[in-house]
């Protein structure tokens, strides 16, 4: 992949809802952005790096980056919500992966079209 630029990870920081949840490791949005105005470079860096050198480098397992908190959703206006189908699941990610994620999925786009996949 082509080197992720300042920008694409200030966008990709910046471009996201504070309000989203965070995962296991509690770093949300606004504690990233909140700490942008001093360590952004130190962010880009590790975005950087990870897109370079293809996972993520800080754990010694890369799947750690991917460890899920799976939360259970009621879905509106279901008449039982003791059956299952009420629920949605989702998962709640790191905010540093979705970051890495957003930088990464323009490029795999790109690289499918080129090959028509």
């Amino acid at each position: 992949f082509q080197d992720a630029t300042f920008n694409e990870v200030r966008e990709a920081t910046f471009d996201a809802s504070i309000n989203i949840a965070p995962g296991h490791t509690q770093i949300s949005y606004k504690v990233i952005r909140w700490a942008w105005s001093d360590a952004s470079v130190e962010i880009y860096m590790l975005i950087k790096r990870c897109l370079r050198n293809g996972y993520h480098p800080p754990l010694r397992d890369p799947r750690e980056w991917r460890k899920a908190i799976p939360v259970a959703l009621r879905k509106l206006r279901e008449p039982d919500y003791s059956n299952l189908r009420a629920y949605r699941l989702i998962q709640l990610l790191k905010c540093l992966g979705k970051i890495l994620e957003k930088v990464v999925a323009p490029r795999l786009t790109y690289l499918a079209g080129r090959h028509s996949l």
